[in-house]
C-alpha cells in the first residue's frame, strides 16, 4: 500500500504537470508518439545512464573529496547536472534531427524539452520519496512531497526546457554562427540551472539555514518564469505566422476576412467547438477541429518554405489541397 501511494505522490503530479504544457501547446499538437517518447525516455533510459555514469564519476569525487561538504557538493553540483542534463538532452537532439519539421517554433522545443524532464523527474521522486518513507513513514513522506512535487516540481522541465528551447531556436535563424552556439548554449544553461539548484539544495541540507533556501526558491522560479515569458512570446510568434498564411489565402483563396480572427484566437477555436458540442453536433467538433490543425500546419510549412525548405514547399500545395477540402466540409 505505501509503495503504491508513493508511486502515485512521484507519478500524478508530474502526469498533470506534463498535461499543463500539452494544453499550452493550443494552435498545433504535437503528435502524442512523440511527446511519449520524449517522457519515457527521461523516465526510463536518462534515468538508467544518469545512475551508471554517476557512480563511475562517484569514484574520483570520492578520491578527491576531503569532506563530507565537498563529496556532496561536487556529486550535485558537479557530476549529477552535467549527466543528467546530457543524457536528458540526447531525447530532444534526438527529436530535433529525425523529427525537425515537427518543431514549429521555440514553443515546441521548450515542450519537448520539458516532457522529458518531467518523465525524468517522476522516476526520481519515486526514488526519493520511497527512500524517506521507509526511513520516516508517511509524514516524512508528504513533507518531501511538497518540496519535490510542489515547491520544486517543475525544475527537471525548466532545465531541459533550455535545451529544447536552445535546439528549436536554430530554425528561427539563418545566421551561421547562431546555429552552432544555441544547442550548447541551451544546454550550458540547463547544467547550469541544475548545478545552481543542487548547490544551495546541499548548503541547505548541511548547514540547515532559511537562506539557501530562499536562494533556490527563487534561482528556480525565476528560471521558470522566464521560459513562461518564452511560451508567451512563442504563442505571439506562432499567431503572427498563422495571421501572415491567413491573409495572403484570403487574397487568392476566397476566405472570408472576418475568419482570420476565428483561425488565430485559440480561445474562439475553442468557443467554436464548443458550441457545436453543446448543439450535440459531435462530428462538426470533430470537422473543426481537423479545420484547425490543418490551417496551423499550413501556416508552419508556409513559414518554413519562405526559409528556403523545399520539401516544406511541396508540403503546403498539398496542405492547401487539403485546406479547401476540409473547410467545404464544415459549409451548412
Amino acid at each position: 500500500m505505501g509503495c503504491l501511494l508513493v508511486m502515485l505522490l512521484s507519478f500524478v503530479p508530474m502526469l498533470l504537470y506534463a498535461l499543463l504544457l500539452w494544453w499550452l501547446d493550443r494552435y498545433e499538437k504535437e503528435p502524442l508518439h512523440l511527446l511519449a517518447f520524449a517522457f519515457l525516455w527521461g523516465a526510463i533510459p536518462a534515468i538508467i545512464l544518469s545512475l551508471l555514469l554517476e557512480v563511475l564519476l562517484d569514484i574520483p569525487i570520492l578520491a578527491v573529496s576531503n569532506s563530507a561538504l565537498t563529496y556532496d557538493l561536487l556529486g550535485s553540483s558537479f557530476s549529477a547536472p552535467l549527466v543528467e542534463e546530457g543524457v536528458k538532452a540526447l531525447a530532444v537532439l534526438s527529436l530535433f534531427l529525425f523529427f525537425r519539421r515537427e518543431i514549429d517554433s521555440p514553443l515546441d522545443g521548450l515542450i519537448y524539452g520539458g516532457m522529458t524532464g518531467f518523465g525524468f523527474a517522476a522516476v526520481e521522486n519515486f526514488f526519493y520519496l520511497f527512500g524517506a518513507y521507509e526511513s520516516g513513514g508517511m509524514a516524512g513522506t508528504l513533507i518531501l512531497t511538497f518540496f519535490r512535487a510542489g515547491l520544486f516540481g517543475l525544475n527537471h522541465a525548466m532545465y531541459t526546457g533550455f535545451t529544447g528551447l536552445g535546439l528549436a531556436l536554430v530554425l528561427e535563424t539563418r545566421r551561421t554562427w547562431l546555429k552552432f552556439l544555441l544547442p550548447p548554449l541551451g544546454l550550458a544553461l540547463a547544467i547550469g540551472a541544475h548545478a545552481y539548484h543542487n548547490t544551495f539544495a546541499t548548503f541547505w541540507g548541511h548547514l540547515e539555514g532559511s537562506a539557501s533556501l530562499f536562494a533556490a526558491i527563487i534561482g528556480d522560479w525565476g528560471a521558470t518564469l522566464f521560459l513562461l515569458f518564452v511560451i508567451i512570446w512563442a504563442k505571439s510568434l506562432e499567431r503572427r505566422r498563422i495571421r501572415v498564411f491567413l491573409e495572403g489565402y484570403v487574397v487568392t483563396h476566397h476566405l472570408p476576412p472576418a475568419e482570420i480572427g476565428l483561425l488565430t484566437s485559440p480561445w474562439e477555436r475553442q468557443r467554436a467547438r464548443l458550441r457545436a458540442l453543446l448543439k450535440g453536433d459531435v462530428g462538426r467538433w470533430w470537422r473543426l477541429g481537423r479545420y484547425f490543425q490543418v490551417v496551423s500546419e499550413a501556416a508552419f510549412s508556409r513559414h518554413r518554405a519562405g526559409q528556403g525548405d523545399e520539401k516544406s514547399t511541396a508540403k503546403l500545395v498539398k496542405l492547401e489541397q487539403k485546406l479547401q477540402s476540409v473547410r467545404q466540409t464544415l459549409t451548412p
